[in-house]
Parts: structure tokens; C-alpha cells; sequence
């Protein structure tokens, strides 16, 4: 009876533990990397008090920032919620129409401060098996000082 559970089995259930324990860090280590440029995008946006859709310095800077972290995932923004993306992170252009983008915004006027709603993805990638699925990372500015209609995105 001692006998019953061979080396086999031992050897599976090691395997499978071992591949859930390194996909468990690899999510982890994946989504903490989007929260860390997502922090600092956000930061970005408050730092240059939003955006001058007549002078996209703030989306040049995120762009900047993104390139050289190494940043390449991509999903789609939600049109309905007025959310308009970055397909090239080497143009400033805000697009709304239906593909994938780098991140998303979104601004909203309150009283007499702008909020901007940013979206940033995160792929969970698994070697030989690709990508499986994307998340969503959702951050929001404090309030910007409203100057002029040109802080608001569209």
C-alpha cells in the first residue's frame, strides 16, 4: 500500500505546481510594472497640468516615458466613454475610431478642475503559449486648474 502513489505521480504534481507557481509571478510581476507606469503617467498629467491639445508636450513626455520603459501592449479604448487612445507612441495624435492602442484617455470638467481618466494594458504573456489575455489598468488625476477649453479632450 506504501507503494500505491508512484514516482510518476509525485513528478506530475511537482510540475504542475511549478507551473502555476510561475505563471502566479508572472502575472504579478507583469501587473506591477503597468501600475508602476501607470503611476507615473498619471503623475506626468499632473506634473504638466494636463493637456494643450494645441501643444501635446504632456503626450510627448508619456510617450517618451513609455517607449523607453519598454512598453508594448495594446487594447482597445472604450468610444462610448469618449476615451481617445495613442496608436503610435512616436505621434502626439489622439485617435477614437475603432483599433488598438498604446493607452487610453478620457477628461471631464468639474467645478473648475479637469480629471483625466488614463488607461494603460498589460499583456500576461506565457512562453510557447503567447498571449493569454489583456488587463485593463485604470487610473484617474487629481483635479488640473481648468485655463481654457483646450485641456478638455474633445
Amino acid at each position: 500500500m506504501r507503494a500505491a502513489i508512484g514516482t510518476q505521480t509525485i513528478f506530475k504534481a511537482i510540475l504542475i505546481f511549478t507551473l502555476i507557481f510561475v505563471a502566479f509571478i508572472t502575472v504579478a510581476i507583469n501587473y506591477n510594472k503597468a501600475y508602476k507606469l501607470k503611476n507615473e503617467t498619471i503623475n506626468i498629467f499632473e506634473k504638466y497640468e494636463g493637456i494643450n491639445l494645441q501643444n501635446n508636450k504632456t503626450i510627448n513626455i508619456v510617450n517618451n516615458y513609455l517607449r523607453n520603459n519598454g512598453y508594448n501592449s495594446q487594447g482597445n479604448c472604450d468610444i462610448n466613454n469618449k476615451e481617445y487612445g495613442i496608436a503610435d507612441l512616436n505621434s502626439t495624435k489622439l485617435d477614437n475610431s475603432n483599433q488598438k492602442y498604446y493607452y487610453c484617455i478620457s477628461s471631464e470638467k468639474i467645478d473648475n478642475k479637469v480629471f483625466y481618466n488614463i488607461k494603460i494594458f498589460s499583456k500576461f504573456n506565457i512562453p510557447f503559449l503567447g498571449d493569454i489575455f489583456t488587463f485593463r489598468i485604470t487610473g484617474r488625476t487629481k483635479g488640473v486648474k481648468y485655463f481654457n477649453k483646450n485641456q478638455l479632450i474633445k
